[in-house]
């Protein structure tokens, strides 16, 4: 079963430029990625339903009900459409997704993004800062802290999974209820406290079962991590965000110019669900 789903990928790297999916992974998640990357090459073409889930099983070796969970995912994302004795077909709107694109500085992303998407509060609370955080927010280990966790939608598709920890004095400016509906640094800035700067670090991490299970996505994916520190005028760290980016939604774009102009920003989404 094993050497018939790599041999499975290694076809598909060979014939539609797909990338092989990690034999960590689950194997319905294995074949997911393995026909996504298909459905992106063009490998399937659009109005001819793909193999299947017989013919699917058979050649990567595994059971139907493997088959049938990656293309049940894949309905989901809105790259293929199921039909009922019609078999599954590419979707139609794949290559014309729409993307979402922020520009500007780093408020006007914020506000740009909270405009254009839902988030879900999952955490608010305080807790004494650990020592990252307390780091971070140039605080004594074990100061009290706010802690935000949230999940950011955009059409009904989870982008990223973000936890958000500011000094507790400044608790008052970000209550649970106005984060549903507003940037946390814009409900800072209407509280009087003034967005300067900020200091980002872009990684990679694995996602633990939290993050996945907020994702939709198996534990151990690879993920883009952001860590940023946010400061006011005075350069009082007022925010510490680590961000966890979904890896196939969420792309981060970075422009650089020369001195005399701003670095601009913008991101890229580009697994949308059909509209």
């Amino acid at each position: 079963m094993d050497s018939t789903l790599s041999s499975a990928r290694r076809r598909c790297s060979n014939s539609a430029g797909a990338t092989p999916a990690d034999p960590a992974l689950p194997r319905f998640h294995q074949v997911r990625l393995v026909l996504r990357e298909r459905l992106r090459s063009g490998y399937y073409e659009r109005g001819i339903p793909l193999p299947g889930e017989r013919l699917l099983a058979e050649e990567f070796g595994v059971a139907r009900v493997t088959v049938r969970s990656a293309l049940a995912r894949l309905a989901e994302e809105g790259l293929v459409i199921r039909l009922r004795g019609k078999g599954t077909l590419p979707a139609a709107a794949l290559a014309t997704a729409p993307h979402l694109k922020l520009r500007g500085g780093l408020l006007e992303n914020i506000v740009s993004m909270g405009q254009r998407t839902r988030v879900s509060v999952l955490e608010w609370r305080r807790v004494p800062a650990a020592s990252a955080v307390a780091e971070a927010l140039e605080l004594e280990r074990g100061a009290a802290v706010l802690k935000v966790v949230r999940v950011r939608k955009f059409k009904g598709q989870p982008l990223n999974y973000t936890e958000v920890y500011l000094p507790a004095e400044l608790a008052d400016a970000v209550q649970r209820h106005t984060l549903q509906d507003m940037p946390m640094l814009v409900a800072l800035e209407r509280s009087g406290i003034s967005v300067s700067s900020a200091e980002q670090v872009l990684g990679a991490a694995l996602a633990d079962i939290a993050v996945a299970q907020a994702l939709g996505i198996a534990p151990g994916t690879a993920l883009l991590r952001a860590s940023r520190v946010v400061r006011d005028e005075s350069g009082r760290a007022i925010q510490y965000l680590i961000g966890h980016y979904h890896p196939e939604r969420y792309e981060y774009h970075m422009q650089l110019s020369r001195v005399g102009r701003d670095t601009r920003i913008w991101i890229d989404n580009e697994r949308l669900p059909p509209t």
